[in-house]
């Protein structure tokens, strides 16, 4: 919430007057070009929008009338076969009632059965089936003209059908042999011409037990009683029908196809069009409900739109099929498309070229003002681009561009002296800055780095602000990527805050993920830093977490975005206690993380200005997506084989202690050190080490802080790590551990 103090803003007048004259106002150029070309493009389109409207409709009426002829121819192949099962029919339904047919003498029926296969090459079966015995008396058709007799009664041979050659009389040997009893009376369509009291009924399609797919007709014969003496079949096969709407072409691809009543697919050839067919009939709002009734559908196959025609066909009780006939676009209107993209690109040619010709006038009148229009609303948007060097002829416009240029390079300099977040806010509010603050959980990080003063004494001053800008370069671009800001720059430290100006709702994370990429990233710098021959790197980080007041601080003279709590100071002093690569939380920040952040500690510290001790933990590694890992404070140190004789002084308020405590090392590697020592010795206490071996081969004593206390054999043993060793030293101390025989710890 906004905090009572200073504040100091103009009033309405004070903003910008033309900060809105761009949303009011049409540019010169605009204006121009559309003069010239506004009444050419409007009744250039006008005119052809009118003619292609018209084209298509005509077309797409002649297309609909086409689909409807075909989708007719189609309607009328297939009620051939409903007219040919029900002239069938009659005929034996009126030899079986007037006794023409001697039901005592079954072959002469399946001759005759086997005659009637004659009326229509389509027909495959025509049989009866007597209900009071159950005997079936049929003929099938063979390929060609051959057909074959087929009779089976349960009464004889215990009901397994036999069968003869319709001419000769000859058994005839089905292979595999029929060995199962044969009994009509349970089949489907059975069932169905008896309960058709008399009617002509057809089955779904199905396949036949010759292995093709058909349909069959079915008629009760009954007694003057109305009672079922047996029914009669007539099977098609529907290999005739696929053949005749394959031969169907409508354009180069089009397709007809014939769906059942329940939308599943009859006859049809594979390709798109039955595709899209498939999808017109399957969709019940396509499915014309009357007969003969029939819709247009446009279906989208791919990148391909269909037309398709859906036709109904009701020629009998349960025979209601669909005839869908279907075409894509393309093979109908690809040269009215072909003729409507040149009509097009013919217009857009004249229209381009008028506009070429009026962008040229405008341009070339308009293009210094422009130039300078452009360049003023950047800054005014706080995208303050380079002005080009190129300049009016006109005075008073070159006059303006290079003001504007003054102006642009001012801002981005400004930017870098203050944060880029409040100078861009008060660009595009257009008002002067104001003293504000307001209240937020934020996240502070400091980062110092160890030893570099040291280093910066043996270095010239251009080498000091060169390896500090790079260091500084690398921290900034980190702490950026998670959405942190840096407030200020402490010499050889950076302070940085999460949270402000700038929301970010996981602020605590940010801070600690980037605190370990830093120090990662610091690590893999020195490598490169070794071959520059800088010294190498390294650093501390504190973070603390907590309620501060953030915004506008200082005087009407000179405003700085800053960041005011006593977490603040708390940060800074928790990033003391660090060793170099070393990263220390407080307890805040370890709770609001609990289980994602692995951490070694507590310890306990006090500081000068803390009013109670703090609770420290050192950073291992972050746990999320991804596991970041903080890199080893004590890195590579190799067990000795043979402990080397050392001293420490101790380093007290920043003065060396001149009394000299014997110390043994034990581990040893280029970054820190293992020892046993009676000296008082404690968490966070710097120390100084001297190591004769070191002296002997020409190296210099080394400064550390403790990192950990412990005891071995009953002696104290403390983990050091050094700070402020150059390349040489390092090296030394490598060689140092690894010229006895040694076994890594």
């Amino acid at each position: 919430m906004p905090l009572t103090g200073i504040r100091r803003s103009r009033s309405a007048s004070a903003r910008w007057p033309c900060a809105d004259v761009t949303r009011r106002q049409i540019p010169f150029r605009v204006a121009l070009v559309t003069v010239v070309v506004g009444l050419l493009v409007v009744t250039c389109g006008v005119l052809l929008g009118y003619g292609l409207s018209r084209g298509a409709q005509t077309i797409e009426t002649l297309k609909g009338e086409y689909l409807d002829q075909v989708a007719d121819a189609s309607v009328r192949q297939v009620g051939r076969m409903p007219r040919i099962a029900a002239q069938v029919m009659r005929v034996q339904r009126y030899r079986i009632d007037t006794g023409f047919y001697r039901m005592n003498n079954p072959m002469s029926i399946a001759r005759a059965f086997a005659g009637a296969l004659e009326t229509d090459p389509d027909i495959l079966w025509i049989s009866y089936s007597e209900a009071a015995t159950g005997r079936f008396i049929g003929a099938r058709r063979l390929d060609g003209d051959d057909s074959v007799l087929n009779l089976s009664d349960p009464r004889v041979n215990g009901g397994v059908p036999r069968e003869y050659h319709a001419e000769t009389g000859a058994v005839f040997i089905r292979k595999p042999p029929l060995t199962e009893p044969y009994e009509p009376r349970v089949r489907d369509w059975y069932r169905r011409g008896a309960a058709g009291a008399g009617s002509l009924v057809w089955t779904p399609p199905y396949t036949f037990a010759e292995g093709v797919k058909g349909i069959t007709a079915a008629m009760a014969v009954t007694d003057a009683h109305g009672r079922v003496q047996g029914v009669l079949t007539v099977d098609f096969g529907l290999a005739g029908l696929e053949n005749f709407l394959g031969r169907i072409r409508i354009g180069r691809r089009g397709v007809v196809t014939l769906f059942d009543d329940s939308g599943q697919l009859v006859a049809g050839r594979q390709s798109r069009g039955r595709e899209a067919a498939t999808r017109a009939v399957q969709d019940a709002r396509l499915r014309p409900a009357a007969a003969g009734g029939s819709e247009r559908v446009a279906v989208q196959v791919g990148r391909e739109t269909w037309s398709v025609v859906v036709r109904s066909v009701a020629a009998g009780p349960e025979l209601e099929w669909v005839v869908a006939a279907a075409v894509p676009d393309l093979d109908f209107m690809g040269r009215i498309y072909s003729t409507r993209r040149n009509a097009v690109a013919m217009l857009l040619v004249f229209v381009g070229i008028a506009v070429v010709v009026g962008f040229v006038l405008a341009n070339g009148i308009a293009r210094s003002l422009q130039r300078a229009s452009s360049a003023l609303d950047s800054a005014a948007r706080f995208d303050p681009a380079e002005v080009p060097e190129t300049r009016s002829v006109i005075r008073e416009v070159a006059q303006l561009e290079d003001a504007v240029g003054r102006v642009n390079a001012s801002l981005r300099s400004f930017a870098r002296y203050a944060p880029e977040e409040i100078v861009r806010d008060i660009v595009l509010q257009g008002r002067e800055a104001i003293l504000s603050g307001e209240r937020r959980d934020v996240t502070v990080l400091f980062s110092d780095l160890r030893g570099f003063t040291a280093f910066s004494e043996r270095l010239r001053p251009e080498e000091v602000v060169a390896i500090l800008n790079d260091h500084c370069e690398l921290l900034v671009g980190i702490i950026a990527q998670h959405r942190g800001f840096v407030v200020d720059f402490l010499g050889d430290a950076v302070f940085a805050v999460f949270n402000a100006p700038a929301h970010a709702a996981d602020h605590v994370e940010h801070a600690v993920a980037c605190a370990i990429e830093i120090q990662r990233a610091r690590a893999t710098r020195n490598e490169d830093h070794r071959a520059r021959g800088w010294p190498p790197l390294e650093m501390g980080i504190g973070i603390d977490t907590g309620s501060a007041v953030v915004g506008n601080m200082g005087s009407l003279r000179r405003i700085k975005y800053g960041v005011v709590a006593p977490m603040v100071n708390a940060a800074a002093r928790i990033e003391t206690f660090t060793v170099g690569g070393q990263t220390l939380v407080s307890d805040a920040v370890r709770t609001v993380l609990g289980e994602r952040l692995v951490v070694e500690g507590p310890v306990e510290v006090e500081g000068k200005g803390l009013k109670a001790a703090l609770r420290l933990w050192q950073i291992i590694a972050l746990r999320g997506e991804t596991t970041l890992v903080m890199p080893s404070v004590a890195r590579d140190l190799v067990g000795l084989a043979c402990p080397l004789d050392a001293s420490v002084r101790l380093f007290v308020d920043k003065q060396l202690d001149p009394e000299i405590h014997p110390a043994c090392v034990h581990r040893l590697g280029a970054g820190g050190a293992e020892l046993t020592t009676k000296a008082p010795l404690a968490v966070f206490a710097t120390v100084h080490l001297h190591l004769p071996a070191l002296a002997a081969m020409g190296g210099t004593d080394v400064d550390g802080k403790i990192i950990a206390v412990g005891e071995r054999d009953g002696v104290p043993t403390a983990l050091l790590s050094f700070t402020g060793v150059g390349w040489d030293t390092r090296d030394q101390l490598d060689a140092l551990a690894r010229r006895p025989a040694t076994t890594t710890a």
